[in-house]
């Protein structure tokens, strides 16, 4: 990709990017606490049950979960940070383009019919815009 197809702000279509990424985050983040949850829960109660553990050995067992605990603390913020680059990424891939169609339908819809729609060659909205692109020539050529 060149430079100058890239895209300067990530967010041009807040609401719809904002939508996307609290969609991402949910379907992340709910499934893996409900996982994680009944993992400990199947854990805790095997051990307590199941085990029939004594007091001293489920005391030897409290830095292991402490340590469990440390990781999860520390590792899901940093997981949840880089879901969120990889959201905004995608949804910038959506919402760039289809800031770009309602711009320039903007310019076409005040008349101004030698305008053509740019897209980027990987942007999703390309064949939209192709297929405007044609209607304009066709309506060019009609004017002439």
């Amino acid at each position: 990709m060149h430079k100058s197809e890239r895209r300067k702000k990530y967010l041009v279509k807040k609401g719809l990017q904002f939508r996307y990424l609290g969609l991402i985050l949910a379907a992340v983040i709910l499934p893996a606490l409900l996982i994680s949850g009944c993992l400990y829960y199947l854990v805790f109660s095997l051990m307590a049950e199941q085990l029939a553990i004594p007091e001293s050995i489920a005391y030897n067992l409290m830095p292991v979960f402490h340590k469990i605990n440390a990781v999860l603390i520390f590792g899901m913020p940093l997981i949840i940070a880089m879901l969120l680059m990889l959201g905004l990424r995608i949804s910038h891939k959506i919402a760039g383009p289809i800031y770009r169609l309602e711009k320039e339908l903007d310019e076409i819809a005040k008349g101004n019919f030698a305008i053509r729609i740019k897209m980027r060659s990987r942007d999703e909205l390309i064949g939209i815009a192709q297929k405007i692109n044609r209607i304009l020539d066709m309506a060019q050529e009609k004017i002439k």
